[in-house]
């Protein structure tokens, strides 16, 4: 989806709920329409209509905050938010074992969001900050996400990738992450996308309905000869002990 298909109004709707959640201060109206450059008479409206459907708060002073509304929305979430927490301990040690950054990775559209990070304490890791974003057409991170839908709505998403998803790789390629992942439970990409990036990924059950993707990234030499299989086996066997 392009950015000419979308409302631009409420892009900026959006951008008054990032600002407000980014500084968990009670904001004024006119500091909003200034940081944001949203003109006051619309940013005004924005805000009522925010506060009339509980997604805002005012606070005595005047400043806005978020309201407990937006959570209501939000609440699909909080199941799988509290998983996370709980694996996270898990994944710092399980980086420091590998020596490479671990990620474990959910679907948001047709793309892949980095929900939890651990990196090992050496420098040269690979980092993959949470919340970043890739289109499920690159990685076995994706793959393994893409592997939990039906082949048609794959094709779509394929069907949607940017051009430069496919300048080092082929569909093919994609789909044969997938069958590697619904037949052996691992996939690999190793260098299809950015020649010195290998990744493993395998599929994880966080919750009774979210599948998520659980990966270790790292530089080639990490993957090297049989440490190929001695990763992909150190995977599955996180998964095993935490399901």
């Amino acid at each position: 989806m392009t950015r000419s298909q979308t409302i631009p109004a409420l892009h900026k709707a959006v951008s008054i709920l990032e600002y407000l959640a980014d500084r968990n201060v009670p904001i004024p109206v006119k500091e909003l329409s200034f940081a944001l450059n949203i003109p006051p008479a619309s940013c005004y409206r924005m805000v009522n209509t925010l506060l009339e459907h509980n997604w805002l708060c005012e606070e005595p002073s005047g400043g806005l905050r978020i309201a407990f509304g937006l959570a209501h929305v939000a609440r699909t979430y909080s199941g799988l938010e509290t998983r996370l927490r709980e694996f996270e301990p898990t994944m710092r040690v399980f980086a420091e074992e590998l020596q490479m950054s671990v990620k474990v990775s959910l679907r948001e559209g047709h793309f892949a969001t980095t929900a939890l990070r651990a990196e090992p304490s050496s420098p040269n890791a690979i980092t993959s900050p949470i919340g970043s974003r890739i289109h499920l057409a690159i990685g076995s991170a994706a793959a393994v996400l893409l592997a939990q839908m039906p082949d048609h709505e794959i094709k779509t998403v394929l069907d949607s990738a940017p051009k430069e998803a496919w300048a080092r790789q082929q569909p093919d390629d994609v789909w044969k992450r997938i069958r590697d992942c619904r037949e052996r439970g691992v996939c690999f990409e190793l260098g299809q996308y950015h020649p010195s990036v290998y990744a493993c990924s395998v599929p994880l059950q966080l919750t009774g309905t979210d599948w998520v993707s659980l990966t270790a990234v790292g530089w080639p030499e990490h993957f090297a000869g049989a440490r190929q299989v001695k990763i992909a086996k150190a995977l599955r066997q996180r998964v095993e002990t935490h399901n």
